[in-house]
């Protein structure tokens, strides 16, 4: 099977320690025919990643690779915006001073003051079922008013909270919430992805489950990507083969492409 993998990070992220170069080849080696790095661009002064992410270094090294691997895997100059809502200035100055192939929406810290990764996301409401609400309710928010073009990771928080909420945790509990969210994407031509990251920490779910790519395919909505999350070159288009499978399982019969902003639909049979 050919793989799209639409959500890799390289040490121009800081939480990645390895070079767009090794992630190329990884990606070579794993039938990854177009890949998208998309690089963490955070604005919280409390958030590490924040203001580490060196733009025109990026798009020279994108150059570099495309000329060296460029007859081997299409690569696309991607950004993963956190909290994209909060911050319009910010992102209209950055997505208007390069060309960007595609760009991720995130939900990292779900306040200000509280990071969905934490601990004290699952505590601070005194309920983690609080907590997911207030998660969904500010996604409405992003979804509506953010510059982006795919929705990342719906559930985010679900990957660490597990010693938490154990076997508790239902997105169908938040239901009407996320059909908000899913309504406002596709009011707007926006996506969301399969992020394949959960099931390389054990989970039985991808982000979002499949459940929630049923209620997307059943409102209408047609942009779908999935990636990796990788970062690091052995999880470079981890576990695509069983997104596109779970796509097919909910009803969609393409996958969307990005270039220039502008999604291309590419059907899963030519990828087999």
């Amino acid at each position: 099977m050919k793989l799209l993998d639409y959500h890799c990070h390289t040490n121009f992220s800081q939480d990645c320690n390895y070079s767009m170069e090794e992630q190329c080849c990884a990606a070579i080696q794993r039938g990854v025919v177009e890949i998208a790095f998309t690089e963490h661009e955070d604005y919280n002064p409390d958030d590490p990643t924040s203001f580490y992410f060196q733009h025109g270094e990026y798009h020279q090294a994108v150059d570099r690779c495309q000329a060296r691997f460029g007859d081997q895997v299409v690569i696309r100059r991607g950004i993963e915006i956190s909290e994209p809502h909060r911050h319009p200035a910010r992102v209209r100055e950055v997505l208007s001073s390069y060309e960007w192939d595609f760009v991720l929406g995130s939900l990292h810290w779900v306040t200000p003051e509280i990071n969905t990764y934490l601990p004290e996301f699952f505590t601070w409401l005194g309920d983690w079922r609080r907590s997911f609400e207030r998660y969904f309710t500010e996604m409405i928010a992003l979804a509506r008013d953010g510059d982006f073009d795919v929705l990342a990771h719906l559930d985010y928080p679900a990957r660490y909270g597990r010693h938490f909420f154990g076997d508790a945790y239902d997105i169908r509990a938040y239901e009407p919430l996320i059909r908000q969210v899913l309504q406002q994407l596709i009011a707007r031509g926006k996506g969301i992805e399969i992020n394949t990251s959960p099931w390389r920490r054990g989970a039985e779910s991808a982000n979002p489950p499949a459940v929630v790519l049923r209620w997307y395919h059943e409102l209408g909505g047609t942009i779908l990507t999935v990636g990796s999350d990788s970062h690091t070159p052995a999880d470079v288009g981890a576990d695509i083969a069983r997104a596109i499978e779970l796509a097919k399982a909910a009803g969609f019969t393409h996958l969307t492409r990005f270039e220039r902003r502008q999604p291309h639909f590419i059907a899963i049979d030519a990828l087999q």
